[in-house]
């Protein structure tokens, strides 16, 4: 049996952007196309960029994206109520501390 696998290896396409360079993979994270990655311009945001834009990965289906973008809003409540627990603690210590030295300045005194 002749097996032939030049139909099965991957061929890497080597793109390149306006300015000649090797584009960088970046991940998208707007609502529309979370997750989704992209080759851009390893100068994007920067004077001369020449703002290359080529989709890596095929457009997200919608239970995708409504997965991921939920996920990605428990993450935020998630890190937003991390920051909170910071804040009470830190208030609490503060407090604990003001007791600590009134009682002992009290017994001084």
């Amino acid at each position: 049996m002749d097996h032939h696998f030049d139909d099965c290896t991957p061929v890497m396409k080597r793109r390149i952007c306006y300015c000649g360079e090797l584009p960088i993979l970046k991940t998208s994270w707007t609502e529309i196309n979370p997750g989704r990655r992209f080759w851009g311009c390893r100068f994007y945001g920067k004077v001369g960029c020449c703002d290359f834009f080529e989709w890596a990965d095929p457009a997200p289906h919608e239970r995708y994206k409504s997965v991921i973008n939920g996920l990605l809003r428990k993450r935020n409540e998630v890190d937003k109520e991390k920051v909170n627990i910071g804040k009470t603690a830190r208030f609490y210590k503060i407090a604990l501390w003001l007791l600590v030295l009134f009682v002992v300045l009290r017994s001084v005194f």
